[in-house]
């Protein structure tokens, strides 16, 4: 009896212990005592797991002595033996995940579930994936409503806008902060014009060094940067060594990848341009033969098909011969010599050490990239050092931040010049005539002059290989900043920063190139010297009373920059030994440009946060900012928002929708700044001047600006409206915000009469309204043990409208493009901004009697049919025999505004691979094809597209023998989409709707498939392998219609100008963490 009761007790714990039970319990948060929803239990060691209700509650089978693991997304997650049910669990906050929750709207972050504004957040993991080497083009598909204008051009700039274009004269460049320091964007020194292109504001950052960047869009979100958020913020947060507790690691990468122009544009080769030619003089024979009104008299009349075409019958025929009789036998491709498969590397080493309380990041970047087009290249160093230190007994915590950037590289000249002698690499590359070849030694461009209308140009090979175009940059920064806690609930932070950036540009143009042979050497230096402070105080109270909460914040800012530049330009060396370095061998030294300019802003900012039970939420924000751009009496402005939120999921009411993880609303509204003007416009100012005044050079100065007592900051009222719903154990998650942006008070450069006395005026005047829809969707299709495949998907569609310019305007024009000078861009009231307007056509003229009969002045047989929108009339108002094609008749002929944008990325992990597939595309959005006017045009002696010649106006004649021919089964008259080549051209450099083209594409952007190699000691290795640009489906013709020439131009969006063309890429890269 005795052992059987030893046995009894002895197995009684492990009878209890096996005993199952329903055990229910409920979840809330410690600080506050609100029910947590979504809290994931499970059993340890199992796969058994279930998920919180809206109240916190929750149900699960176990046995008795099992331990239960709950976690939460930013909180502590914690482990409880099981003894009994029910159960309480009360959950606290993990510093140690706040970067997974928290988000940064500016001077201070906040609770990503706290957010009332439009915010968006990209996190280290998602920047991995899409691998680039610029910042621009890593947001490009990550953002709804953000929109990137890229160049392909090493170190080239890129351009974004958010939420449309607001400005005529401010472009729609956002603001950016760097580990909340406002950027000044590094921008080219001074360089000969038609040569290079801008850099990219943002090169000066590491994309390896990025932790996160979040996007900030509407006003709400913006207002607290006040002056400058009319576009956007967008801040970027590197990384730093909180989270290593304690420990070293090193991460080590090494990438290298090919790139290649996308595709070559379809010109002629050697042959068919030798067709081409010898059908300039076949048209032109035929359109004299059976023009009814012949200059000269002919003994067989108008050619009807019965007389033989000879000089007899028709004389004109004296003046014209075939060229190409004969073949020449030469066939240069000049898209291959000038463009060629390149060759880039990059190497990045990262240190990261420490924990919560002292740390240190260092991150290594170097970068030798080379371009496409031969010659040009660009060699990055990039170094970043991030150190944090609790002090005074860990009563101040001390951040300093260390950036420093050197760029050096040469540029390729693919700008274009104001003149025909000064076409650029690529334009050269596909207008040069395939029947010419490379230079030989001894030879000179003036073998090119008689197919070039006797003007002596090079060759798109010299322009690449030959024009010097090295531009360096050097920047560093510097930031100190101060954090202490004045009481457990108010915070003080002191910031400091100094930031300095230099920009040299040396351009030499040889004697080899036509622009050298004609100045007998051409040499420029330049540089542009950025010089700025900035201080920041902050003070932050934050307090919660029950269910109540207020989060204040009280900011003072206070920035200068002196900027300094200098152009120096020389002609007539002589000689190219010297090249720019040396000036004293110049025989003409122009006057030095120099410029000294100073720029000040002060601001404050009071922002407060409150929330009721963290359901109900309103934000508060006023800032006031003081530019010294303005004058006295308009120096400051008030940029106020507020914001209200409702968690609606938290209301008992939405108890019974089990489907609902998560359902919020977001209402905001904001009055946003802009002053992109240059300093000292609203005062009188006095530009000098160097004139001959009897026989001597003499300098005096002349009135340029009127005094403007009255310029004010350009703004903006934006209203957001947004839901964010989450569904299936959040599984699917919803974002989609509808806004109204109205900018009013445009800055504008009014140009005014001669009778005035001044030259030009900066003053107020316009609005500007955009309105649209962002969404996005992001989803776990897939969520397996093994294998996960998650979706993101972007929408953005955005309307712009010019709704007013000045009292007495309807439209304006925009600058001129092209060679010829044409006003093709438009700001119309009731349009879009800088539309398109031109000539509206209707085909081609198939004979004289459809020109004639048109009434259209310089209609001919083969000539463009343009459309008569506005009847001229004579002196005494009846309609003019001939009516002129003009400005009068020009109509809307395209919108560079896409109609919406899209992107969509698949990730993919199975095991230790993973991948990731991202699309972007776009409805809309017309491009102006500069070079279309030739390439189609088929005016001239140089190369055009070969469709455009295929379906063109052909005349019924060949040239067989010796004789001319007629046949009436080899021409195309009736059926043609395209003008005749032709020696003498009708109206064909006017701005047409043949220049316009639609920028619909569908892109794979980005494909990543990596594999990872564990190893001890938490140390791995991930291979990976990326292609970028990989397929573009599009109508375009150009190389790529999302690569424009001017990224940065707010006044000339969507002309492709002789554009750096598109590239793919193919990369391999390693990463090693140690």
């Amino acid at each position: 009896m005795k052992k059987l009761l030893t046995l009894v007790v002895y197995l009684f714990p492990f009878f209890i212990l096996s005993q199952e039970i329903d055990l229910s319990g409920n979840i809330i948060e410690k600080e506050t005592g609100s029910p947590m929803s979504g809290a994931t239990i499970q059993i340890v060691g199992s796969d058994i797991g279930v998920v919180s209700d809206f109240d916190g509650n929750f149900s699960i089978t176990i046995k008795i002595g099992e331990k239960i693991k709950v976690s939460y997304v930013g909180m502590k997650t914690i482990e409880i033996p099981i003894i009994s049910s029910p159960v309480k669990i009360e959950m606290e906050t993990d510093l140690n995940q706040l970067d997974e929750v928290m988000v940064s709207v500016g001077y201070f972050d906040i609770s990503e579930k706290d957010l009332s504004g439009s915010i968006t957040q990209i996190k280290s993991e998602q920047l991995e994936k899409n691998r680039s080497s610029s910042v621009e083009s890593i947001l490009q598909g990550q953002v709804s409503g953000l929109v990137v204008s890229e160049s392909s051009e090493p170190g080239g700039g890129s351009g974004i806008s958010i939420r449309g274009t607001n400005s005529i004269l401010g472009g729609t460049q956002p603001l950016y902060v760097l580990d909340g320091i406002p950027v000044d964007p590094i921008t080219d020194a001074e360089g000969n014009s038609g040569s290079g292109q801008a850099q990219s504001s943002l090169s000066f950052i590491n994309p390896n060094d990025i932790d996160k960047i979040e996007v900030l869009k509407d006003a709400a979100a913006t207002a607290i940067y006040g002056a400058r958020g009319a576009n956007g913020v967008i801040l970027i947060t590197t990384k730093t060594g909180n989270n290593e507790e304690g420990k070293d690691k090193i991460s080590v990468s090494y990438e290298s990848y090919i790139s290649q122009v996308r595709r070559n544009i379809g010109v002629l080769d050697g042959p068919g341009f030798e067709r081409y030619m010898n059908q300039r003089i076949l048209n032109q024979i035929w359109k004299d033969i059976t023009n009814p009104n012949p200059i000269q008299a002919r003994p067989e009349g108008i050619f009807d098909g019965s007389q033989e075409i000879n000089s007899l019958n028709y004389p004109e025929l004296m003046e014209y011969n075939l060229p190409f009789l004969q073949s020449s036998g030469i066939n240069t491709n000049w898209q291959d010599e000038t463009y060629d498969i390149s060759l880039s590397d990059k190497y990045n080493l990262n240190y990261r050490g420490g924990d919560f309380k002292r740390n240190l990041t260092i991150g290594v970047g170097l970068h030798d990239q080379k371009g496409v087009i031969i010659n040009s290249t660009n060699k990055v160093i990039n170094y970043n050092m991030n150190a944090k230190r609790k002090a005074f007994n860990e009563k101040i915590d001390v951040y300093s931040k260390t950036y420093f950037t050197h760029k050096k590289g040469n540029a390729s000249s693919v700008g274009n010049g104001q003149i025909f002698q000064q076409r650029g690499v690529v334009s050269q590359a596909l207008q040069f005539q395939p029947t010419f070849s490379l230079l030989e030694p001894g030879q000179d461009d003036d073998i090119y002059a008689y197919l070039n209308e006797g003007n002596i140009i090079s060759n798109p090979y010299t322009l690449a290989k030959f024009v010097v175009d090295i531009k360096q940059s050097t920047s560093f920064r510097q930031t100190l900043q101060l954090v202490g806690k004045i009481t457990p609930k108010l915070t003080a932070t002191v910031k400091g920063s100094y930031n300095y950036q230099k920009s040299v540009r040396d351009n030499y143009y040889p004697l080899n190139t036509t622009r050298g042979r004609n100045t007998n050497g051409e040499a420029s230096q330049a540089y542009l010297e950025n010089s700025k402070i900035y201080a920041e105080t902050n003070l932050r109270y934050r307090n919660k009373f029950g269910m109540h909460r207020v989060d204040a914040t009280l900011v003072a800012t206070y920035e200068k920059n002196d900027v300094r530049s200098i152009f120096n330009k020389a002609r007539g060396f002589g000689s190219d030994v010297t090249s720019f370095y040396n000036f004293t061998t110049a025989e003409e030294i122009l006057t030095p440009l120099t410029q000294f300019r100073e720029v000040g802003l002060i601001s404050s900012l009071f922002r407060v946060g409150y929330n009721y039970n963290r359901k109900y939420f309103v934000d508060l924000n006023a800032r006031v900012d003081a530019s010294s751009k303005f004058a006295t009496n308009k120096k400051s402005a008030l940029f106020p928002s507020i914001a209200l939120s409702w968690f609606a999921s938290k209301e008992k009411f939405m108890k019974s929708f089990k489907t609902i993880n998560s359902l919020k609303f977001r209402l905001s509204y904001g009055k946003i700044g802009s002053n992109p003007i240059s300093p000292y416009q609203s005062l009188a100012l006095m530009t000098g001047i160097r004139y001959n005044f009897n026989d001597e050079i003499v300098t005096g100065f002349y009135e340029s600006n009127l005094a403007n007592d009255d310029l004010t900051w350009e703004t903006t009222d934006q209203f957001n409206f947004g839901v964010d719903l989450s569904l299936f154990k959040s599984k699917v998650n919803f974002t989609i915000d509808a806004y109204h942006k109205l900018t009013h008070d445009l800055l504008q450069n009014v140009q005014l009469p001669p009778s005035n006395g001044y030259v030009s005026r900066v003053d107020n005047f316009g609005e500007v309204e955009n309105k649209g829809i962002d969404f996005n969707l992001n989803t776990d299709l897939v969520t397996g043990k093994d294998f996960s495949w998650n979706l993101n998907a972007n929408f953005g569609l955005n309307k712009n409208e010019l709704r007013k310019l000045n009292s007495n305007l309807d439209f304006q024009l925009g600058p001129f493009v092209g060679f010829n000078q044409a006003y093709p861009i438009l700001f119309k009231v009731g349009e879009p901004l800088g539309i398109y307007w031109g000539a509206q056509t209707d085909g081609i003229y198939a004979d004289w009697e459809e020109a004639l009969s048109s009434g259209i002045s310089g209609a001919a047989p083969g000539e463009i049919k343009y459309i008569n929108h506005h009847v001229d009339l004579d002196a005494s108002g009846n309609p003019s025999e001939l009516q002129e094609i003009n400005f009068d008749d020009y109509v809307k002929i395209g919108d560079p505004n896409p109609d919406f944008t899209f992107s969509f990325t698949n990730n993919f992990s199975y095991k230790k691979w993973d991948a990731s597939i991202l699309f972007t595309g776009q409805q809309g959005g017309d491009i102006f094809w500069v070079d279309s006017w030739q390439l189609s045009g088929l005016q001239k002696t140089t190369n055009v597209l070969s469709s455009s010649f295929e379906d063109s106006w052909i005349a019924p004649i060949s040239y067989e023998n010796g004789s001319y021919v007629y046949d009436p089964n080899i021409g195309n008259l009736t059926n043609a989409s395209h003008p005749a080549a032709i020696v003498d051209t009708g109206s064909r450099a006017i701005s047409s709707d043949r220049n316009i083209f639609d920028g619909s594409f569908l892109r794979l952007k980005n494909i990543n498939i990596g594999y990872t190699f564990d190893f001890s000691d938490g140390r791995n290795m991930r291979l990976y392998f990326s292609g970028q640009n990989l397929v573009v489906w599009t109508d375009y013709p150009g190389y790529d219609p999302e690569v424009r020439t001017y990224t940065k131009n707010p006044q000339k969006r969507g002309v492709d100008f002789g554009t750096y063309p598109g590239t793919k890429t193919y990369l391999l890269g390693l990463k090693f963490n140690y």
